[in-house]
């Protein structure tokens, strides 16, 4: 499934790269804080975003991404051990440029995420992915640069056990646009 989707990402990121102007990708590291969990988890990794424009003031994009989670205890419905975990977004994105200052954009994402090393306290069964919704507020600065702060929550196991199974969690990514 995950070579599937790197295959998939890979493409469409071959295919937006060949129109030039009309398309954007940006790479780079991400630090999230998951506000859900007590004490909270802090998550590092990076991800890869493809953007192709439709209009002036409209683009559509794929998201994709590896991001690993510690913290001091087990996750609230989670097992002890490990105290780490991994979470993998496949999002879809629309950004949109906002008037109010050259280079401000909003963008929302959408999609799933594969959990990696997350299991239930109860049952000890692995939790599947789930929704993920994020809004992310970015500024492209410098030509090749772009800072975004994003909210958003991936919503894991929901059919299975629909309670306090959400990733909720605000981040900060610094990536190089190209």
């Amino acid at each position: 499934m995950m070579l599937k989707t790197s295959f998939l990402f890979t493409l469409l990121i071959a295919a937006f790269s060949t129109y030039g102007q009309k398309s954007k990708i940006t790479v780079g590291p991400e630090v999230l804080r998951s506000f859900n969990h007590n004490p909270a988890y802090w998550g590092v990794g990076g991800s890869v975003q493809a953007d192709f424009r439709i209009k002036e003031r409209l683009w559509l994009g794929v998201n994709s991404g590896y991001l690993k989670f510690s913290g001091e205890k087990g996750a609230v419905n989670f097992t002890n051990q490990p105290r780490h975990y991994s979470l993998i977004p496949v999002l879809g994105v629309i950004k949109y440029p906002l008037p109010i200052i050259s280079g401000l954009y909003g963008a929302d994402m959408f999609g799933y995420t594969f959990p990696q090393n997350v299991s239930f306290v109860k049952n000890g069964n692995k939790a599947r992915g789930g929704f993920t919704y994020y809004f992310a507020l970015g500024y492209e600065f410098a030509q090749h640069f772009d800072v975004s702060v994003k909210v958003g929550r991936a919503r894991l196991n929901k059919k299975d056990n629909p309670v306090n199974v959400n990733e909720q969690n605000v981040g900060l990514k610094l990536a190089y646009l190209f």
